[in-house]
């Protein structure tokens, strides 16, 4: 793989991965589809399983070794199965407990898990991103992670706030400022308070067929909200790292290609018209207002 910094002043990142083809879909079903059917005894059988997070009763966290994952428990698993696939180091899937089966769309407690996976690795490099509409098992709910060594360009966009509620309950909404793709950011110190609003925020946009990417950044003190639309030239959504600035290129010719330009074009592609995105704002402060007071 090769990396570049698109020339530009939003330091857009390309990779070129000239295996990504070898990616298929009907291959990524059949992985998600052997951990629907983990038997609890046989998990040290399944190559990349690293292990399970779960809810527990203490308030520090703790390794227990089991031979059986937590009913709902959270599997890492580390991509493994697909070479070619990883997006940057340490790229892991996490993947609601199998004996649970998996979650259809939205749970709320796996989004805990997976916001708290974040504030527990404690390093600024770690990012988690869901997929909400764009990713190959849409009916399923997964979360991705990995390693950026340096920040991705949304997270050094300028902001300015929609809502603030630092007195009484520690989030803040952000709207993101001369950025190509229209999105939303959550501040709180406060995990809690920050799942309960932006999962409330996520049902909606659910029951309004709205399709979406989260990414979780800041040691999970922060979560970006990219609202989309399907490109009509491709009929497809962006997926999490490239609403975040990072594109990965499977042919030498596009990542030769790539520009701050074509990107942004891309990216405004996907974004929600103004009305609509006035409407998310309103619904966003509403919603944090309500859930906090």
């Amino acid at each position: 793989m090769a990396g570049q910094v698109i020339e530009g002043g939003r330091n857009f990142v390309g990779q070129l991965n000239n295996k990504w083809n070898s990616f298929s879909l009907k291959e990524y079903g059949r992985f998600f589809e052997s951990f629907r059917s983990l038997k609890p005894n046989r998990t040290k059988s399944y190559e990349g399983l690293l292990l399970c997070i779960a809810q527990g009763d203490k308030d520090r966290p703790e390794v227990a070794p089991s031979v059986s994952p937590p009913k709902d428990g959270l599997l890492l698993i580390a991509n493994v199965w697909f070479s070619a696939y990883p997006v940057e180091y340490g790229h892991i899937f996490l993947v609601p407990s199998a004996i649970n089966q998996l979650s259809c769309y939205w749970d709320k407690m796996m989004f805990i898990l997976a916001t708290k996976v974040a504030s527990e690795v404690n390093n600024a490099a770690f990012r988690v991103s869901f997929d909400s509409g764009t990713s190959v098992e849409s009916d399923h709910l997964f979360f991705q992670a990995c390693y950026f060594a340096n920040p991705l360009p949304v997270e050094s966009a300028s902001t300015v706030a929609v809502y603030d509620g630092k007195a009484t309950s520690d989030i803040i909404v952000s709207e993101m400022l001369e950025y190509p793709l229209k999105a939303l950011v959550f501040t709180s110190n406060n995990l809690k308070t920050l799942v309960n609003v932006v999962s409330e925020i996520c049902c909606s946009l659910h029951d309004n067929a709205t399709a979406y990417s989260l990414l979780i950044s800041n040691n999970g003190t922060k979560v970006f909200l990219f609202p989309q639309v399907k490109n009509l030239v491709t009929g497809c959504f962006l997926s999490a790292w490239e609403c975040s600035g990072y594109f990965v290129y499977h042919t030498k010719s596009e990542f030769d290609s790539a520009s701050e330009t074509e990107i942004s074009k891309r990216m405004a592609s996907a974004s929600l018209q103004d009305g609509a995105f006035e409407d998310l704002k309103h619904l966003c402060c509403s919603i944090a207002n309500d859930l906090v007071n």
